[in-house]
């Protein structure tokens, strides 16, 4: 079975209907659905679109075998708790996309992690660092989300974002790019940190965790294989280049089907 551990709806243009369509083309049988909730998002570059947790519980009604749905709740929303668990009794099964403007270790978001602990919720977050002349940030840094995984540790996190993957090399601090796109050098954060904390797993999704494996094909393999119970195969973008990608890479069947969807499956299983 294969999970997308990342997608969306109503964006980009796509529909719940859209979504499914695309999962069929690629073979994907289920996809958590992510929402994104910040009330500072207008404070970040471009144009906002609110992706409603709403929308997640629609496309899942639409679509309940195949379209997961998660809530990322603002937790400074008033009724922040009370608004988390009315949603997942109506069928939310994690706590994401997180991408605000707090850090995150913030105790208000302990706050919702500890909640998430005791109802059975992985929690996606998304990290953004700043870089020269940028003011995009999201969650602080890698260090901010240990702080949190220790702080928390009977909640499951998963990491995702630029600022998350470009922590791949020992490096990261030096690089100017979004993006890096250099051979990974030893010293990168998300190796320890993945050793190191048993609730810690990372996704694979968008620009920044493609880039991150491309960027070095043979520390690809190796990462790969040795993290292949704490890695999520997932998109964030309606195309098939992960997919591919992994697939092209020689890895063993046991460590592919982890990845693509053993994992995931651990975290959200198919019925709670």
């Amino acid at each position: 079975m294969i999970v997308d551990c990342h997608t969306h709806v109503d964006w980009q243009g796509y529909s719940a209907d859209d979504a499914v369509r695309h999962m069929d083309e690629l073979g994907v049988d289920k996809a958590w659905v992510q929402s994104w909730e910040s009330m500072d998002a207008a404070l970040g570059p471009g144009t906002y679109r609110y992706l409603s947790p709403e929308n997640c519980i629609k496309a899942h009604n639409a679509h309940p075998d195949r379209l997961l749905p998660f809530c990322g709740v603002d937790p400074r929303r008033e009724n922040a708790e009370r608004t988390l668990r009315e949603y997942v009794d109506r069928g939310c099964r994690g706590y994401g996309e997180i991408k605000v403007r707090m850090m995150l270790d913030n105790w208000d978001l302990i706050h919702m992690y500890e909640v998430c602990a005791e109802l059975g919720l992985p929690v996606l977050v998304h990290i953004d660092v700043p870089l020269p002349g940028t003011r995009m940030w999201y969650g602080g840094d890698i260090d901010a989300l240990e702080r949190a995984v220790v702080r928390c540790p009977k909640t499951t996190f998963i990491g995702h974002g630029p600022g998350f993957w470009r922590e791949i090399s020992g490096t990261a601090d030096r690089s100017k790019k979004i993006y890096p796109d250099t051979p990974v050098k030893p010293g990168g954060k998300i190796r320890k940190l993945l050793a190191e904390h048993k609730n810690l797993y990372a996704d694979l999704s968008a620009n920044s965790g493609l880039i991150a494996l491309r960027r070095d094909l043979d520390h690809a393999r190796k990462f790969l294989t040795e993290f292949a119970d704490k890695l999520l195969y997932g998109t964030d973008i309606y195309w098939s280049e992960h997919l591919d990608f992994l697939r092209g890479l020689g890895l063993e069947n046991g460590v592919l089907d982890r990845i693509l969807g053993g994992n995931a499956n651990k975290l959200v299983p198919e019925k709670r």
